[in-house]
């Protein structure tokens, strides 16, 4: 049996539309589910809990065939980290369920990039979740934020003993205002 964990994060706003998605589909696919829910009431017969810490849903997500999530960066980052493309249904304020569009338009950049996967409709849910999930190489972003620090370290020595060219005030405030 196909186990998902599904993550709501832990904003304020309830998030109804993925707990009743995934309630609907959960019978259909008979796939095991686990819910973070966080202000979202419970749903008889789906296994949910309110919140756990960071280390406790990365843990459920490493033992996790698939991934549903809210369209939040932490959890998406996490669920990446955890080896998996993550599902994300973002929560739509027009629905009560955000204060803005950020989680829309950062769910369809990454999208765009092809290394999530979005759902707009619980059909397009069940689509992907009947499908087998890729199984990625786990994200090493401490290995990534190292190699990035140490390239702007490079970049600042260069800077600071001459290698790179000084541009006056006058053209970096210039350079601004073109097109």
């Amino acid at each position: 049996m196909t186990r998902v964990v599904v993550s709501v994060g832990t904003d304020h706003h309830p998030f109804d539309r993925l707990i009743d998605w995934i309630s609907a589909i959960q019978e259909k696919l008979a796939i095991d589910v686990v819910v973070q829910r966080g202000a979202t009431g419970a749903k008889p017969g789906v296994d949910s809990v309110d919140y756990v810490t960071a280390p406790e849903l990365a843990a459920l997500m490493q033992t996790a065939d698939a991934v549903v999530c809210h369209g939040g960066p932490g959890t998406i980052s996490m669920a990446q980290r955890a080896g998996h493309r993550p599902i994300v249904v973002a929560r739509d304020p027009s629905l009560g369920e955000h204060v803005d569009d950020h989680q829309m338009r950062y769910a369809a950049k990454l999208a765009r990039e092809g290394t999530i996967e979005v759902a707009d409709s619980v059909d397009e849910l069940a689509r992907l979740l009947a499908e087998p999930r890729p199984v990625l190489d786990a994200v090493d972003h401490d290995a990534a934020i190292a190699e990035a620090v140490g390239l702007f370290a490079s970049l600042v020595d260069r800077l600071l003993i001459g290698e790179l060219p000084k541009r006056r005030w006058r053209d970096r405030f210039l350079a601004r205002r073109l097109p």
